[in-house]
């Protein structure tokens, strides 16, 4: 009797110590691949479609604009976000991610939108779509960098997004240039219309008179011959 006892209370010890070791680990992956949340997951995947999508876009800058200061972030963006999505598939292998082969549907269509423009309206529409792209991008890493408890994770977004930041921080100054040009070139048209309605009626009164040719005087009546 004694050893039966004992016998069912040991396979209900090390039943416990299964559930427990089982319920552990669940609450450690979060449901996701490879020991990852399903958050954790979801940042690997919409990180390299993102990063996918700026190489697009930075190969399109390059071969459309004339600018060389636009094409110089162009090719920054190309050369550090291809570095970034070569480092994320790697990170995604280790943790049984699949990586993505194309980007977001928006991003397709925001890239189409691109492809039609020309000269500077293309330099100042892409200039504002990599200022919202990489706004965008530093939330989503900062938002991941606070809630995921990997530590390689946790190092690709220390490493990335000071590389972020420094791209936006570019585009800013781009996307500003034809803001103030435009803003000027609006004050001053605005100031010229102003200047022209309230000059005084007497003042160009004035000036139209001065400008009428006054007649030559005629010889008197009954001038003497």
């Amino acid at each position: 009797m004694t050893m039966r006892y004992s016998q069912r209370a040991l396979v209900s010890t090390l039943f416990l110590g299964f559930a427990w070791t089982a319920a552990a680990q669940s609450d450690n992956t979060g449901g996701g691949k490879g020991g990852l949340s399903a958050a954790d997951t979801v940042f690997i995947e919409n990180a390299a479609k993102d990063g996918m999508a700026e190489v697009q876009m930075g190969q399109m800058a390059i071969s459309k604009s004339s600018d060389d200061q636009v094409k110089q972030l162009a090719q920054r963006i190309v050369d550090d976000h291809t570095k970034a999505n070569v480092a994320l598939k790697t990170l995604a292998e280790s943790k049984k991610v699949s990586f993505p082969s194309n980007t977001a549907n928006d991003a397709q269509k925001q890239s189409d939108s691109l492809k039609a423009m020309k000269g500077t309206s293309f330099d100042q529409a892409w200039s504002k779509a990599m200022v919202k792209d990489h706004q965008d991008a530093i939330k989503m890493f900062t938002d991941e960098g606070k809630q995921t408890k990997d530590t390689d994770i946790q190092q690709f977004v220390k490493t990335t997004l000071p590389t972020l930041k420094s791209h936006l921080e570019s585009a800013q100054k781009l996307a500003a240039v034809p803001d103030a040009r435009d803003k000027a070139m609006d004050q001053a048209t605005k100031s010229m219309s102003s200047t022209m309605d309230n000059t005084p009626a007497s003042v160009s009164t004035a000036k139209a008179s001065a400008a009428t040719p006054v007649p030559a005087p005629t010889a008197a009546t009954g001038a003497k011959h």
